[in-house]
């Protein structure tokens, strides 16, 4: 019971940054807003991918599907690669905005947290995990 409540739990912060990705990337693609910051068109489609993907993984959470942390873990691995190619792009001095790299920080530490809720198992008095 205790890890059918966490999932639920984490699939929270999912849908909410999948949710906010696709709204704020998807206003740049459409032209809908323009930052003040240089923008990489390629990352802000990923972002807006990852956002779709990040909703689907919300409802596997919910919906407690075996391929749940298979893919919220996919999804970290994925930010972790991009945050990595961000930070080292900038310190070859390539043009990235530093609110990127936050942004692209902040994600993957949130899906840090979320992959840690799914994988977390409460040990009880017997040692078997809950």
């Amino acid at each position: 019971m205790m890890q059918w409540n966490r999932q639920r739990f984490a699939a929270i912060p999912a849908l909410v940054i999948g949710l906010l990705s696709i709204k704020e990337g998807g206003s740049v693609l459409l032209g809908l807003s323009t930052p003040a910051y240089y923008v990489l068109q390629w990352l802000v489609l990923y972002n807006v991918v990852m956002g779709f993907v990040s909703l689907v993984a919300a409802v596997s959470m919910w919906t407690q599907r075996r391929w749940a942390g298979t893919l919220a873990v996919t999804i970290l691995s994925f930010h972790g690669l991009v945050f990595l190619a961000l930070a080292a792009l900038f310190a070859l001095g390539k043009t990235v905005a530093p609110i990127s790299i936050m942004a692209m920080l902040f994600r993957t530490t949130l899906w840090v947290v979320i992959v840690a809720l799914l994988l977390w198992k409460k040990k009880t008095r017997n040692g078997n995990a809950s």
